[in-house]
């Protein structure tokens, strides 16, 4: 498995994945704080400038669409990335068992994406020195850690977006359902039954936890979750090692 990993890790480097997820990540964080600086005077005005206001922001926008498309975006590429580079055929020929070379997939992708959200953490608190607002220590450890909760649940997608990638051997169609199912989060919370969809668990999760869906009973969406996990994981398992991928 460790072989495999940094065999993983020596094909992302020499590709565009982690440059693009880490900007992707990164950039709509920098843009909003951006534009908050435009506004600082108007926002100081309304009694709005403040640490709180500013990732009320961020991990709405972060929740509902950059964190579910970045990770499928990854999750997808790391497949993808085999069948354009010719690869796959001396992935499945090496003397590792198929269920290794997937299962070491999903690890490292999930152990990247789990990356991404520690730099989004970090440059969160950044960006809060930076705009001038009064930070303490309760709010960094709240915030980095519903930050990296996003980050966690998220990683359900990723077996998911394999699979889609597998199933079809092209990158648009896997991605166009991934962005068909992440879209609807921007109205999901509006929906009691929001969690019964992979792409807005995540967020209902973090958002229950967080207290702003306090109405949610947090056993439904773990379950949920869990079982799509597991549901996701098996499935891509006993895809890929019983289909014929060349």
């Amino acid at each position: 498995m460790i072989n495999l990993l940094k065999s993983e890790n020596k094909k992302y480097k020499n590709s565009y994945i982690i440059t693009l997820g880490l900007l992707g990540m990164i950039s709509p964080l920098i843009i909003i704080a951006i534009g908050t600086f435009i506004v600082r005077e108007d926002l100081i005005i309304q009694g709005v400038y403040s640490w709180h206001s500013f990732f009320g922001r961020v991990i709405s926008f972060f929740m509902m669409l950059i964190g579910p498309l970045l990770t499928s975006f990854i999750a997808i590429s790391s497949i993808y990335h085999e069948y354009k580079s010719h690869t796959l055929e001396n992935i499945l020929n090496s003397p590792n068992s198929r269920v290794k070379i997937i299962f070491s997939k999903v690890v490292y992708v999930s152990l990247m994406v789990l990356a991404l959200y520690a730099s989004v953490a970090i440059v969160n608190i950044i960006c809060a020195f930076l705009l001038g607002f009064t930070i303490t220590e309760a709010e960094i450890i709240n915030y980095s850690s519903y930050i990296m909760l996003a980050g966690i649940t998220n990683i359900v997608i990723i077996p998911l977006a394999m699979l889609l990638t597998l199933i079809f051997k092209d990158f648009i169609p896997a991605m166009i359902i991934v962005v068909a199912g992440t879209i609807p989060n921007l109205a999901a919370f509006h929906w009691d039954k929001c969690y019964l969809s992979p792409f807005a668990v995540p967020e209902v999760i973090v958002l229950r936890v967080a207290g702003i869906l306090p109405e949610i009973n947090i056993i439904y969406p773990l379950i949920i979750i869990t079982s799509y996990l597991i549901i996701f994981l098996t499935l891509l398992i006993l895809y890929f090692k019983y289909s014929n991928q060349y």
